[in-house]
């Protein structure tokens, strides 16, 4: 059997509606870039994910994904770490109680027989799991922007045996708003092609691109005018009184940052500061003690002769049962 034996050419009729977040997406892109980075002189990438989510009769959403461990058996075979996955199940039913494994991920052009044999260890945890795969090396089009292939997984009859395979199946991205800001932040976020200016829609990083060109102009300015006192004290250029006034009125204006007057009046400022700061935290301490007495003396005041530790007042602190506590 060939690799394209294993996709059924029938239409696909179940009426399933899935969609897929762009979490799913970005979790299956970071796990394969990872793969492929510590892996360089590794051709055939594989990676194998599962994916979760909510299915509501026909309607199926994805909502998240995780890594699965794998081995490579001598035949080229996979074999899925049933411990692991088990393990990783129960994490995420503890996070997200309402997710179900739907399925599982990996790389490729095409599925192969070694997806097959991967479907029918997984069909132990979903008698139908859905099969998404990534091909890397596609160049987006337009008419398709995105390089997955959904597949649902079906049972045909091949030579009078029944043969596990898989038929295409339609899906939708789709996002929630928290998604929608996130994916933006991510898609506009972008260095221009000199590294030099960073060019960005989001307000976090126009805000740091924006202080950043004003510090690199206030610097060329400064080395400008520094150059030009240099070569007018060397002769090189004629000397501009007019304009050395300029620049010395200019360095007046700038603050003092050293000498006694400066030192004096910053380290009275810093004193307060922490001065300051200790009262705080003194009130603090003072506050949470106070509501501890509060406590204890309720809990005095709790037994049936007025004293901690029951009739007689035995067991109390001796101090409480001397009346010193207030």
């Amino acid at each position: 059997m060939d690799a394209t034996s294993v996709v059924s050419s029938q239409p696909n009729n179940s009426g399933l509606h899935i969609a897929i977040h762009p979490l799913t997406l970005l979790n299956i892109s970071d796990h394969f870039t990872r793969a492929a980075i510590h892996q360089p002189q590794t051709k055939d990438i594989r990676v194998i994910g599962a994916l979760l989510g909510v299915q509501a009769g026909r309607e199926v959403e994805i909502f998240n994904s995780y890594e699965l461990l794998f081995s490579t058996q001598a035949d080229g075979s996979i074999k899925i770490d049933d411990q692991y996955f088990l393990s990783k199940q129960e994490q995420f039913r503890q996070v997200f109680p309402i997710y179900d494994f739907l399925g599982w991920y990996t790389i490729g052009y095409r599925p192969t027989l070694i997806d097959i044999d991967v479907l029918q260890q997984l069909m132990a945890y979903n008698e139908s799991p859905l099969f998404l795969q990534l091909d890397p090396n596609e160049i987006p089009t337009p008419s398709r922007s995105l390089p997955i292939t959904l597949y649902e997984s079906i049972t045909e009859i091949v030579d009078g045996q029944p043969q596990p395979m898989f038929i295409k199946a339609n899906y939708r991205v789709e996002t929630g708003e928290a998604e929608r800001i996130a994916v933006d932040h991510l898609a506009h976020t972008v260095s221009s092609s000199g590294g030099d200016d960073a060019a960005a829609s989001s307000s976090l990083v126009n805000h740091l691109s924006g202080q950043r060109n004003a510090i690199k102009m206030l610097h060329t300015r400064i080395q400008l005018l520094y150059g030009y006192l240099q070569d007018a004290q060397q002769g090189l250029v004629p000397k501009d009184h007019d304009l050395e006034r300029q620049i010395l009125s200019l360095c007046n204006r700038l603050p003092t940052i050293e000498g006694p007057a400066f030192e004096q009046e910053f380290m009275t400022e810093y004193n307060d500061v922490l001065l300051t700061s200790y009262l705080a935290t003194m009130t603090k301490g003072t506050n949470v003690m106070s509501e501890m007495i509060d406590k204890f003396n309720t809990i005095v005041s709790s037994g049936p002769t007025g004293h901690f530790g029951g009739p007689g007042g035995h067991g109390g602190h001796p101090r409480a049962r001397r009346g010193m506590l207030p």
